[in-house]
């Protein structure tokens, strides 16, 4: 069980990323923006990630690089480099009471699942299906995709923030993000996994979809595609505006003790409630980086 654990963070954000990559029509294409301005003694970024890729297609360059090691502070959703906070995460990770959701699948969904966990992860639904259902839908998609070599965009920048010398903070805890999935209907996650199963390609269409648009940095597109998702229609402010909004003081508190590189998924970034528009709103200058 320690050995299928490790890897949930990563799971966790691949099932953010999927679900609500979201954005609205901005000035530019970019993933970095600037924040500037309102009394602020040094500039700060937001870095837009997509949680996991294929190594050949992650998106790295020069002006992130420069922004990073700019900065004195790295600021992703949650610490992952708190070890008390990760090891929250393990544990929520579990259904209540370690309840086995195996017997709430369809017949078909439940072979069909069973088969892939014990292919790719070495045991069934009988071991796994304690984990809660989007913790198990993530496991399927990030086996999923179209490469052996993945990377994290937060795990490369925490490598490179050990090398900088830099401090790590999270602007929400572990446990606040677990709690946004709980809100969710377990019959309506069960429901959604059991048909992704019985898909051909598992999402990895929409996903290819997705992808294309982030490395891009073309977040019109990002838009047009996340909307027509039903998850996102139901639950879009659960899993973005609340969450931008309770960013935002925890934001300013940060950027005003010195320069941070914010790294959050790219579906926070725009609309009207978006952590760009909000931070605006609140008398800050954000500008796309060229």
């Amino acid at each position: 069980m320690k050995k299928i654990i490790k890897p949930l963070i990563t799971c966790l954000y691949l099932f953010l990323s999927v679900t609500v990559l979201f954005a609205s029509e901005v000035e530019k294409k970019s993933l970095l923006w600037k924040i500037s301005g309102n009394g602020l003694q040094e500039d700060s970024f937001l870095f837009g990630t997509i949680h996991i890729i294929c190594e050949d297609q992650f998106l790295m360059n020069k002006k992130i690089e420069s922004a990073l090691e700019s900065s004195k502070l790295l600021v992703l959703e949650f610490d992952m480099t708190d070890q008390e906070q990760m090891g929250q995460l393990q544990q929520l990770s579990m259904n209540p009471n370690f309840e086995n959701i195996k017997g709430q699948f369809e017949e078909a969904q439940a072979a069909a699942l069973d088969e892939f966990l014990k292919e790719n992860y070495g045991a069934g639904l009988d071991q796994l299906g304690i984990l809660k259902p989007f913790i198990l839908s993530s496991m399927v998609l990030m086996k999923s995709l179209p490469c052996e070599n993945q990377i994290s965009y937060e795990n490369h920048f925490i490598e490179k923030s050990k090398t900088l010398d830099l401090k790590v903070d999270g602007l929400e805890t572990a446990k606040s993000q677990m709690e946004i999935f709980d809100k969710i209907p377990m019959k309506l996650q069960i429901d959604e996994l059991g048909k992704m199963m019985l898909e051909e390609d598992r999402g990895m269409g929409e996903f290819k979809e997705l992808v294309e648009a982030y490395v891009s940095e073309d977040i019109d597109t990002l838009y047009d595609l996340i909307t027509a998702s039903e998850l996102f229609s139901e639950y879009g402010n659960l899993l973005l505006e609340d969450r931008n909004r309770a960013w935002i003081p925890k934001i300013e508190e940060l950027i005003k003790e010195s320069s941070a590189f914010i790294a959050v998924g790219s579906g926070h970034l725009s609309s009207d409630t978006g952590v760009i528009q909000l931070l605006r709103d609140a008398g800050y200058t954000v500008e796309a980086v060229d």
